[in-house]
């Protein structure tokens, strides 16, 4: 699939404040806190493993999964009058500190180490805890493009999905998680070198748009958000759904979908320490709808694991995962790309429209074992380390894997790697060299084994023409379409109206549920998706 440059959402230009960020954005996440504090909406509404519910509930929805997806559909469903109660693998609430073994361990699934089989090890990361992948994510926020919705709506015979219909949830989201323009205040010195390449270039892109209006600019997303500047779904979509009267219990596996009669009727987990991973009491949830918003991956490892996918169709076999690489920079002057917007400028390229290259940062560590350098090489990187600068680069992916379960509960995951997005994502590659060295990166450099230094955009694509699959260093985040929409069940796991076409009872509205690979960051087009779904749901439900 390609989508014109136009489709992407431009980013929006503001001026810089005449204020000193740090202390502007910190005064805006307290005057936000106050708020909250003001509406007297009540941490009671949210159960972790010392405060459980149970052992059994009786609901009219149970959504498994509190990120966007089921956020989202949460929100829609307690306006609607109905009994909602969430349930959530991971903690309560964020357990922020600054270290990626405690992201790993507290809002990872799997303790960020999902890999994918195939001919590569491919790393596979998702998020958990009330908040989802919200919470570790960069807060980049692109519409979907114009054609895929289209062929989504041609695909599905449904209007609502065509992209005028879509734009008017797509903006009520938009102003309600707070998405704006990265500002240049707090974008770093990475992203405002890969504006100016943009710029110099004639290309489209540069700051792009986050929800994340109190933003100063730390870099450290992928790890959480210690100012509350980042307005993860828990900050607004949850927070409106408990408003209604939704409960969330957090710190709760769930283990089995109960199906009566060919029925969907009901989810049984057990609670798990967050600390000590120590099993709990068991809960019991019997509800009207059961909603499956695990995500891409968590959605059918359930099903696999408790053996209901086999009565539902390809569940899982149809994985799309934007994967992808990255190219670095050299500069004679310090960049600090660790500091700034984590991601906040983009790429793209009309000639090439299936690549889609941002910023990105890292802490050093992490910086360093990800580029693969060991021994005097990455010494070297080391010392250069505040001088460089970078673009990671994902593709939308033609290229397929599946999500089953293993016996101990993991994802077992595959992937099949289509010879043409290998070709992309090269081209990609030597794009993203293309814009660093326009915008003052003195030499450019593969993340791929024995990379050489190019102080040219003809000398990089030299190497990439003789670079195979094994030799790049790669990595993977947008699980999707394991659980897609369509007209068949043959070949798609729901209906257009997010309902499982074989068993009654049983709903979806996560990233899975994505018909095709979607071509940009998916958390957006989730959120707005699983609204327009669950408003079709209350409609039934209630009437």
């Amino acid at each position: 699939m390609t989508f014109p440059a136009a489709e992407i959402e431009p980013p929006l230009r503001i001026d810089a404040p005449e204020v000193v960020p740090d202390l502007a954005a910190r005064l805006g996440t307290r005057a936000r806190q106050a708020a909250l504090e003001a509406r007297g909406v009540s941490d009671e509404a949210i159960h972790g493993f010392d405060d459980p519910l149970g052992p059994r509930e009786d609901v009219d929805v149970v959504i498994v999964g509190a990120g966007p997806g089921g956020a989202s559909a949460a929100r829609v469903l307690s306006q609607a009058g109905l009994d909602v109660l969430m349930l959530e693998d991971g903690p309560a609430r964020s357990r922020f500190r600054s270290a990626w073994g405690n992201a790993a361990r507290y809002h990872y699934q799997e303790d960020y180490l999902m890999v994918a089989e195939g001919p590569v090890p491919l790393p596979v990361a998702a998020g958990r805890g009330v908040g989802g992948g919200s919470l570790v994510n960069s807060a980049i926020c692109f519409r979907s493009p114009r054609h895929v919705l289209e062929h989504w709506a041609d695909l599905l015979d449904d209007a609502r999905f065509a992209p005028d219909a879509m734009a008017e949830v797509y903006a009520e989201i938009e102003a309600r998680i707070e998405v704006v323009p990265v500002g240049e205040a707090i974008a770093g010195e990475n992203n405002l070198l890969v504006e100016r390449g943009v710029r110099k270039l004639g290309l489209e892109g540069g700051l792009l748009r986050r929800n994340a209006p109190d933003c100063i600019g730390c870099g450290i997303c992928n790890i959480g958000c210690p100012t509350g500047g980042k307005f993860s779904v828990d900050k607004n979509l949850i927070l409106d759904a408990r408003r209604l009267g939704a409960r969330v219990q957090a710190d709760c596996r769930v283990q089995e979908v109960l199906v009566e009669g060919g029925r969907a009727v009901g989810v049984v987990g057990r609670l798990r320490h967050p600390d000590t991973r120590a099993e709990g009491p068991t809960l019991e949830v019997r509800a009207k709808a059961v909603v499956l918003c695990a995500g891409a991956i968590g959605t059918p490892r359930l099903l696999h694991s408790c053996g209901v996918a086999d009565r539902l169709g390809p569940v899982g076999e149809t994985l799309h995962l934007h994967p992808g690489s990255g190219v670095l920079g050299l500069c004679d002057f310090p960049v600090h790309m660790w500091r700034g917007a984590t991601q906040g400028a983009y790429v793209h390229d009309r000639a090439n429209p299936k690549v889609l290259p941002h910023t990105f940062n890292a802490p050093p560590e992490v910086f360093i074992a990800q580029s693969g350098a060991v021994g005097a090489e990455a010494k070297k990187m080391l010392s250069e380390l505040n001088h460089l600068c970078g673009l990671g680069v994902m593709v939308s992916d033609d290229g397929v894997g599946s999500v089953r379960a293993m016996k101990s509960g993991r994802a077992k995951i595959k992937y099949t790697w289509n010879p043409k997005d290998l070709q992309i994502l090269k081209d990609g590659m030597v794009l993203s060299g293309r814009v660093l060295l326009a915008g003052g990166a003195r030499e450019v450099f593969a993340l791929r084994h024995q990379a050489g230094r190019h102080t040219d955009a003809e000398s990089l694509q030299a190497e990439m023409d003789r670079t195979e699959l094994a030799d790049l260093t790669l990595y993977a985040s947008h699980p999707m379409g394991t659980s897609p929409m369509g007209p068949d069940p043959e070949t798609s796991v729901v209906d257009r109206t997010g309902r499982a076409h074989r068993m009654e009872g049983l709903y979806m509205a996560d990233a899975g549920v994505f018909p095709s690979s979607l071509g940009v960051n998916p958390q957006l087009t989730t959120m707005t998706l699983s609204t327009v779904l669950a408003a079709g749901w209350a409609e039934e439900l209630v009437g």
